[in-house]
């Protein structure tokens, strides 16, 4: 059993990447003798046929090929000192027939499918597991349940967990039937990035949102609504809630709304500011095209589009209900408040901070 320092984070990004033929211009390769990873794609094989022609022009007939005379070659000293281990070990994989080199395996989609399965059975909550089963009963299997990852960031870490430790015993599983040895197994545990916390990022652009909007003209009331004003881990969205006169300019209000959706989704999560008029009725959102008005979006499903500017009042497709306007369980502007039994952070990240911001 030959032992080997493994390159692995080299060979798990390939282990799953590599084709299934080698006509499809792409190939990996492990080097039994570095324990580094050959990756053979269109470009190497495109700088390999140059350098073949090259030789071609300048050997004589039945002359081999020697390391110096290839290194030697125009298209060979062109190359980045990083390409051309890549480049060398294309030409002995092609041409000369060499056994140092062995194909990466391809995972099969039946292999992949199994272990979504496998990671489903260990699933605690019975609701959860069901989604997730159901999902992969469904056409594209694979982005289903990719879907379903990410809308749970802490499932989406135990699979990650549980995926790369399947990888990694199957890598050394093949390394084994291949005759090697990891001389560095210490680096096949796998610890997961630490989680977010989403809140404490959500709860920092409310109160920027607050502290820009509360100055527009016109703004009557800003209120947090929806699961952020709930004890969830991971919220899916900040809904802001902006009671606004008639008179009021929404160009603003939509311009930090944009900011807002821009700055969660870098956080895979979404923004969305909800209107409502003074007399407490739900008048629309605001709209999140920088250009707003008749023609500009052919998808747009505002029922008046650019009859107030900025007014995304797609009634149809979104109702709030009058109880949320009416007694919203913060308030952020003017006086912040929460209802009973509304989190601690709120009251630590929002309520507080707000508060003292409106005391200066």
């Amino acid at each position: 059993m030959k032992r080997l320092n493994i390159d692995w984070l080299a060979l798990e990004v390939e282990f799953d990447d590599n084709p299934d033929e080698f006509e499809t211009e792409r190939a990996n390769y492990f080097d039994l003798e570095s324990g580094k990873v050959v990756v053979v794609d269109e470009y190497v094989l495109s700088t390999v046929n140059s350098i073949i022609y090259e030789l071609d022009e300048i050997l004589e007939e039945g002359t081999d090929w020697t390391e110096d005379i290839i290194r030697g070659t125009d298209v060979f000293r062109q190359l980045p000192e990083a390409e051309q281990s890549n480049v060398r070990a294309a030409i002995e994989i092609e041409y000369d027939d060499s056994k140092r080199y062995e194909k990466i395996p391809s995972r099969d989609s039946r292999e992949a499918y199994k272990e979504m399965q496998d990671f489903i059975e260990t699933i605690d909550d019975e609701v959860t597991r069901a989604r997730l089963s159901e999902a992969i009963t469904q056409n594209r299997p694979f982005r289903r349940f990719r879907d379903e990852m990410a809308s749970d960031r802490r499932l989406e870490q135990q699979w990650r967990v549980f995926e790369a430790d399947r990888q990694r015993k199957a890598i050394i599983e093949w390394l084994r039937t291949i005759g090697v040895e990891p001389t560095n197994p210490e680096d096949t545990t796998y610890e997961p990035p630490p989680l977010p916390e989403l809140r404490k990022i959500m709860f920092a652009e409310v109160r920027r949102f607050v502290r820009f909007a509360c100055d527009v003209e016109g703004v009557r009331r800003i209120a947090l609504i929806g699961s952020l004003a709930t004890d969830k881990e991971f919220p899916k969205d900040v809904d802001v809630l902006v009671t606004v006169s008639d008179s009021c300019d929404l160009s603003p209000l939509a311009k930090l709304g944009r900011e807002l959706s821009g700055h969660m989704n870098n956080h895979r999560a979404g923004a969305d500011v909800f209107l409502a008029s003074e007399d407490g009725n739900y008048i629309g959102r605001t709209c999140s095209w920088k250009n707003c008005g008749p023609g500009y979006r052919a998808s747009c499903d505002a029922m008046n589009c650019g009859k107030r500017p900025y007014l995304h009042d797609d009634l149809d497709a979104v109702h709030l209900d009058k109880a949320w306007i009416d007694r919203p369980p913060v308030v952020l502007w003017p006086v912040p408040t929460a209802a009973p039994g509304v989190p601690s952070d709120v009251h630590e990240q929002l309520i507080e901070p707000l508060a003292i911001d409106e005391k200066r």
